[in-house]
């Protein structure tokens, strides 16, 4: 009688490593995935960002258009924030206050990046990364700290 039960709780206790190992493994393999995917997605958006900038200083309208096209199709449409990147883009290519707007443009940028990768960080390191994500500081918060900071 020992022999069995000392046999079924061996099995038992195989099934559930094994299945623990194989849900780190595939838990393994999505996050290296997904942060390889969204490095890949940082570096086209920091890309995209300079041609933005020489093609505002080119005043070069059908450009920024083109790449206000090619961010719309890489931001979240339900995101405020990235929505005014969008804004922002299209400002650039009828504003006179270019310094102001490119500036505007490269700290919403800025603070996406920096959204995204603390949230790639958060996601790697936490099993149950949806329950408390980090918080995206929105360009209004980002000017106000820096004006308390001034």
């Amino acid at each position: 009688m020992d022999f069995t039960v000392f046999f079924s709780s061996s099995v038992v206790g195989g099934l559930i490593a094994g299945f623990i190992a194989l849900r780190t493994l595939e838990r393994n393999i999505q996050i290296e995935n997904i942060t390889q995917e969204r490095a890949k997605w940082r570096e086209k958006i920091r890309i995209k960002s300079v041609e933005v900038h020489q093609a505002s200083m080119a005043y070069n309208k059908d450009k920024l258009s083109q790449l206000r096209l090619e961010f719309s199709l890489n931001l979240n449409p339900f995101e405020i924030e990235d929505s005014s990147i969008l804004s922002v883009i299209a400002d650039l290519q009828d504003s006179k206050d270019r310094g102001t707007k490119l500036a505007e443009f490269s700290d919403r940028v800025a603070l996406l990046l920096k959204h995204d990768w603390e949230r790639a960080k958060y996601e790697a390191k936490h099993f149950n990364c949806h329950l408390c994500p980090p918080e995206r500081i929105t360009y209004a918060k980002h000017k106000a700290t820096i004006g308390q900071i001034s």
